[in-house]
């Protein structure tokens, strides 16, 4: 509530001083709550540009300390991601998306300008913002069981959606999207079956706040200290939230493509193709959420669905480590299965990743090769200052994570430059990721990560080292 100057005859025969004191904290709580009716206005419309358009992104900021398999100790600031998304909806029925990314232009796979990679001299790349994913969506998938889909996006396969943060609470990348990861210009059919029925929205309710621990106490400790004195705050009591209708179970998706002429030279058809089936269902025990305050399992959710692609050498990774080689090995078929499931506080992931025949060339040395490349990974999750209306674990407030993955056929080729051999086409036998974050704000997370990578042993073409690595990340959603 807001303090009220004393107006009483009492209050008449009060010090000026400590009457002017009353108004000035009087006035300051009186903006400061006009401030918050605005800002909470304004939050109502949300990320709107207008009726169709709805802007969102994010913007992260990367320091860490790192070394290799054969290099020394390294530290680096850099800009991790920056990132643009438009939303589009001109009715249920038709949807879109158009998502910016930043390039600085140095990458090994769109290198520009004077980059060291794109020329062979040292100097930087050209900066600029490029089309990182969009789609055309037609159809609406809680009225009508199929729909039509069209963009440049990353296919199904395992947990990569093309979105890392969207996959997993590590600051690092699993094995399984860093080698398995498929961007293409694709288009198809999706379906959700059995169509919900149609019924009353569910009534609205008031979810609790998930508070942030550590570091936003600590700030405004150390604030205060400083002499730092917030001003009045008007109380708000929380707006109801409406759940959203519970999706259909059965969910699946069909996509063609064209491949690459690395793979197939002088090919003329769209004859590559995506395909997934996945299962989602959610429960509460039987048991009001009000009841389930405490409880290590419940509510609970899982998310099982199987992938196949037929050529996984068009992923980003194994497309360019094996360049070279692509004529060679042609094309591969894949199949992922991944399942994620929350149990109360806990959030876990599991995925397997692999080519289903072998991929049989010669290497730069002349080294006959048999490879059937594998990824899997395991991670877990928990969230702190947990309510069983929480949806997403990691999404706000504070967490910990851990996530162990592998891969199996992946300790590299040998390539010949210039007469020099070099070893490519090459990831971690084994990569550990240790995370804690916290959501500072709305929409301000900082996290901080320890990661350790094993390299494959020297009988195999590895260097059998461990490396290790710190991660720094703060990261605005908008």
């Amino acid at each position: 509530m807001l303090p009220t100057p004393d107006l009483s005859e009492a209050g008449a025969n009060r010090p000026l001083a400590a009457r002017m004191t009353d108004l000035e904290i009087a006035w300051a709580a009186q903006e400061n709550a006009t401030r918050q009716i605005i800002g909470d206005t304004l939050k109502k419309t949300g990320p709107q540009i207008n009726s169709f358009l709805a802007l969102s992104g994010v913007i992260e900021g990367l320091a860490s300390r790192t070394n290799d398999f054969t290099g020394p100790t390294r530290e680096n600031l850099a800009l991790g991601t920056a990132e643009l998304d438009f939303d589009i909806k001109l009715s249920d029925w038709v949807t879109g998306a158009v998502v910016l990314h930043f390039d600085n232009g140095s990458g090994a796979i769109f290198p520009t300008g004077n980059s060291p990679v794109f020329t062979g001299i040292p100097g930087t790349g050209v900066d600029r913002f490029t089309l990182d994913r969009t789609h055309i969506l037609v159809g609406d998938l809680m009225q009508f069981p199929i729909a039509a889909r069209f963009g440049v996006e990353t296919l199904h396969f395992g947990t990569s959606t093309g979105v890392a943060r969207l996959d997993t609470l590590s600051i690092g990348t699993p094995l399984t999207t860093e080698v398995f990861e498929n961007r293409q210009t694709a288009g198809g059919l999706e379906f959700a079956w059995p169509t919900p029925p149609l019924q009353p929205l569910p009534a609205p309710v008031v979810v609790p706040k998930v508070n942030p621990l550590v570091v936003a106490p600590a700030v405004q400790q150390i604030a205060r200290w400083l002499g730092y004195v917030p001003p009045p705050q008007r109380a708000f009591r929380p707006l109801p939230v409406r759940p959203p209708l519970e999706p259909a179970p059965f969910y699946g998706s069909v996509v063609a493509y064209r491949g690459s002429d690395s793979i197939l030279p002088n090919r003329t058809k769209i004859d590559d193709y995506n395909a997934t089936l996945g299962f989602r269902t959610n429960g509460h025990c039987g048991v009001p959420y009000e009841q389930l305050t405490s409880s290590f399992v419940c509510p609970w959710t899982v998310d099982f669905h199987v992938d196949y692609d037929t050529s996984v050498f068009e992923s980003r990774f194994l497309h360019n480590g094996y360049l070279p080689f692509l004529s060679q090995i042609g094309r591969v078929p894949g199949v992922a299965a991944s399942v994620k499931s929350s149990l109360g506080p806990f959030a876990v992931v599991g995925e397997v990743n692999a080519a289903l025949r072998s991929a049989t060339f010669l290497d730069g040395a002349g080294i006959p090769r048999h490879m059937i490349p594998m990824t899997w990974q395991f991670s877990l999750a928990y969230q702190f200052d947990w309510n069983p209306w929480v949806t997403e674990i990691g999404a706000q407030g504070d967490f910990i994570s851990i996530g162990y993955s592998g891969s199996k056929d992946m300790a590299g080729v040998t390539l010949l430059q210039a007469g020099i051999p070099t070893r490519i086409g090459f990831v971690p036998q084994n990569r550990l990721f240790l995370t804690a974050g916290e959501w500072v704000t709305d929409g301000l997370r900082v996290a901080v990560e320890y990661s350790a990578n094993w390299d494959y042993s020297t009988n195999v073409g590895g260097t059998g080292k461990l490396a290790h690595g710190a991660f720094g990340l703060l990261q605005l959603n908008f």
